[in-house]
């Protein structure tokens, strides 16, 4: 089964799926299952990490904090405490021996999802999910050679049971209220709880009458330190807290005032379900009306369990997309009744001078071209107010566009950067075509507020963008197309020349490039009913979930094969393969892992989540059952004059 679900086939001291979620055990604090030894090796490969991952001088304090409350949460002799420390400075990064010290731990007997399990529910202790943390969780489970599946369902199990507290003991509370005669504020009451039950939130503040019990059922989660403050009022706002105002999440936002220029924006659910961290995606331009034609695009996307879109200036986007149909049809049919039996992206990228009948539409769409490009930036500003207030809740997001969604998402991620305490917020970044400078200058400020990746997929090929910035200077460098030269762990260039053969492409094959890109789809969503909740010391609820939705890349003959071609081979300090199969490298999440270039082989042969060397990464994504019959045409063998006299 194993092998079916795309999971290396383990031993017994590995993580088996057969036996989760079929155990009852009473509860008991990690620190107090294993030796001095265990707590040791966990604090110290969470130290290292956290060195490995943060190093920037604005992560400090929250390196330093996290270590010290993760010392305490374990309970960490006073005695070897400064060596943790001198593990956080870079003092040592060598973690397989403690890796195989946490092993042979006789209480875990091999199993280490016993320990993401306690790092999880240290992580939301506080009410506040950090980005980061998870970031770090997600490093230390590929450590661990913990399985990502298994460590997102038991996220999403610690949701479920939160839920359940909430919900099934808000009527309760109701019903007591009723026989003591308070209709007034039983009305009032049941009205906030309804509402933001309705509205997809999962643990929104129900007017106070579950504030007890909420806080009871949270404190057999999350125990140990979080336990007594969350019988007060303000323990109920922080658990609440996670999950947005009111427990609304993203679609319980309203723009209460028009902003600067900007007519529309709001969010609309693309799933329904609650995650400890979310996904928003956002779309370039329209190819029709209506709401729906904001999510069209996004319909395999299946990246979390909680998604949104971001509705925004339909009427411009509307706009820029009839013309930009026109405008290729207008390109597609010049080249059809001259005979050109090729594709016309080569010679349009190529071209120093555009044609003369090209440039005669070209007013079609470089007015709301202009108009776009501007609301664009000023929707992706007002964006970063919105995740700045934590309107969705005090977790993770990762954010994804495509063309101008991508320029919102750039201008977003720069506003971000120039405010104060934006760290911890974003995730991951995958722009798409993106409109915006290639210049590394004007990526390096976002290393500040993306904590995993930061992906530029862009195609060589985009004739129609480098059409639409056809007057820049010929020193502009456009992100949409080509790569990013910036040394840092989190940059991530794929070239999906083979996949896209132009801008239009971006919203057409959308699920292609979601799997090329790392993200997952629909298409890939395995519905394992053995795969329920984690096995874990927790106690168990009563109705629990009989089948979960459990999303993970399988081998199929559908499938797509692409090969990575890995170009910054040279700056590494192992042994890496020239090529790896892409369907591989993304059988796993996109927030996990990435296409690693380094090749590494470990164990159960999984590729390492985030390379902690300071170097960025360029993939070239080859679709594997076309390249022999692709005949590119090289850009010499276009006449642009003989086209013109034609």
């Amino acid at each position: 089964m194993a092998t079916k679900l795309g999971i290396q086939a383990k031993t017994k001291s590995d993580d088996s799926i057969s036996e989760i979620g079929n155990t009852r055990r009473p509860f008991k604090p990690l620190s107090t299952v294993i030796s001095d030894a265990g707590i040791y090796a966990y604090c110290a490969i969470c130290a290292i990490s956290l060195n490995d991952l943060y190093k920037e001088e604005w992560n400090r304090t929250f390196r330093e904090r996290c270590l010290s409350r993760l010392i305490i949460h374990v309970g960490l002799p006073e005695q070897v405490r400064s060596a943790m420390y001198a593990f956080l400075s870079g003092e040592g990064s060598d973690v397989e021996p403690l890796i195989c010290a946490l092993k042979k731990e006789p209480s875990l007997n091999g199993n280490c999802l016993r320990v993401l399990e306690d790092l999880i529910l240290f992580a939301v202790e506080g009410g506040i999910y950090d980005a980061r943390m998870r970031v770090l969780i997600l490093h230390v489970a590929w450590l661990l050679r913990v399985a990502l599946p298994l460590v997102e369902i038991y996220e999403e199990s610690v949701v479920d049971m939160l839920s359940r507290e909430v919900q099934e003991i808000s009527e309760d509370e109701q019903k007591a209220n009723a026989k003591r005669k308070r209709n007034k504020k039983i009305k009032r009451y049941l009205l906030v709880g309804m509402a933001t039950i309705g509205g997809g939130a999962v643990l929104g503040l129900t007017g106070g009458l579950a504030a007890p019990f909420m806080a009871a059922g949270a404190g057999a989660i999350i125990g140990g330190a979080g336990a007594a403050a969350l019988g007060s009022a303000a323990g109920v706002a922080v658990i609440g807290s996670l999950f947005g105002v009111a427990g609304a999440g993203l679609t319980g936002y309203k723009m209460q005032k028009r902003v600067g220029d900007i007519e529309e924006f709001a969010f609309d659910n693309l799933t329904e379900g609650q995650q400890l961290h979310i996904t928003l995606a956002i779309s370039g331009w329209l190819s029709e009306e209506g709401k729906e034609a904001f999510q069209e695009p996004w319909y395999s996307l299946m990246n979390s369990r909680e998604q949104y879109c971001l509705r925004y200036e339909s009427t411009y986007l509307l706009q820029l997309g009839r013309a930009m149909d026109y405008l290729f049809s207008f390109a597609v049919t010049m080249a059809a009744q001259e005979a050109l039996k090729y594709t016309i992206l080569s010679g349009l990228i190529a071209a120093i001078t555009w044609p003369a009948t090209l440039i005669t539409v070209a007013g079609v769409i470089d007015n709301p071209w202009g108009v776009c490009i501007r609301r664009s930036a000023e929707v992706g500003r007002h964006l970063a107010e919105v995740l700045l207030e934590r309107q969705h809740g005090k977790r993770p997001i990762t954010l994804i566009g495509f063309s101008l969604g991508a320029r919102v998402i750039f201008h977003c991620l720069k506003e971000m950067a120039k405010r104060k305490d934006c760290e911890g917020i974003i995730e991951d970044a995958i722009l798409l075509g993106a409109p915006v400078s290639a210049h590394p200058q004007s990526w390096h400020e976002l290393s500040r507020v993306v904590n995993g990746r930061i992906v530029n997929g862009y195609c060589r090929g985009d004739w129609l963008l480098k059409f639409l910035y056809r007057t820049s200077s010929i020193t502009m460098k456009i992100a949409g197309l080509q790569a990013i030269r910036w040394d840092d762990r989190r940059m991530c260039n794929v070239d999906l020349s083979s996949v896209v053969s132009g801008h239009m492409d971006y919203a057409n094959k959308m699920d292609i490039i979601l799997k090329a890109v790392g993200v997952r789809t629909t298409d890939e969503i395995v519905d394992e009913f053995k795969l329920r909740k984690s096995r874990s010391d927790l106690p168990t609820q009563k109705s629990s979930i009989s089948r979960q939705r459990f999303r993970q890349r399988s081998k199929s003959a559908s499938a797509i094969n692409f090969i990575c071609d890995v170009h910054n081979i040279s700056r590494a300090s192992v042994s890496r393969d020239r090529s790896q199969s892409l369907d591989s490298a993304l059988s796993r999440s996109s927030t996990t892992m990435i296409l690693n270039p380094s090749g590494l082989k470990t164990p159960d042969s999984r590729l390492s989540p985030l390379p902690t060397r300071p170097n960025s990464r360029e993939f070239t994504v080859i679709k594997e059952d076309t390249v022999q019959d692709v005949d590119l045409v090289v850009p010499s063998d276009w006449d642009w004059n003989a086209w013109e006299e034609k």
